[in-house]
């Protein structure tokens, strides 16, 4: 039944208008990744893709946020892996062009994102996937959060090609986080 709600809450929010930055902060207390309204960058447009595992020890979440901070452009990425038994993260933060930063952001528009949300959470209706991850494409934008979010049992849809161009950007600036991002 609880599975039954998430989806539901998914598919009341309209897209189209985005949640104001301040509802989302007073909203989110939790100690996961970055979040494009985090009150640190101060109401400053950002781009992430997010992938959170359901069955997965901690950490069970990656990152790759792209934001602007004092009229410079940054990228965040955090990741993991398993070796074994040993799990391995890595987190950084780095500059980045603004031609990057521009690429990014011609994906991540209200109007993609509005688009990209209309897709069923597991890819078609009445599917329900018990085990996966979530993948989360989510902008700020003037202040407000636009978010896109399906399942990994979905099949790969433009949602998982932008995610992709977010671990793209990663590796390129930071070549040692291969194989922390897979997901994404």
């Amino acid at each position: 039944m609880l599975a039954l709600v998430f989806p539901l809450a998914l598919a009341a929010q309209d897209p189209a208008i985005g949640t104001p930055c301040e509802q989302v902060a007073a909203q989110e207390s939790y100690s996961g990744p970055m979040d494009v309204c985090d009150p640190l960058l101060e109401g400053a447009n950002a781009y992430s893709a997010t992938m959170r595992a359901s069955l997965t020890p901690r950490p069970a979440a990656k990152q790759v946020m792209v934001y602007q901070r004092d009229g410079e452009w940054f990228l965040h990425a955090e990741g993991y892996r398993w070796e074994g038994s040993l799990v391995e993260t890595r987190r950084n933060d780095m500059p980045i062009s603004p031609a990057d930063a521009a690429a990014i952001g011609k994906e991540m528009n209200t109007a993609s994102l509005a688009a990209l949300a209309q897709v069923p959470y597991y890819g078609f209706p009445n599917v329900i996937c018990t085990d996966g991850s979530t993948i989360e494409l989510a902008a700020a934008i003037e202040g407000a959060r636009y978010a896109a979010r399906q399942h990994s049992c979905a099949a790969p849809q433009q949602l998982e090609r932008t995610a992709a161009l977010f671990r793209e950007l990663a590796i390129k600036y930071d070549p040692a986080f291969e194989g922390y991002l897979s997901g994404l």
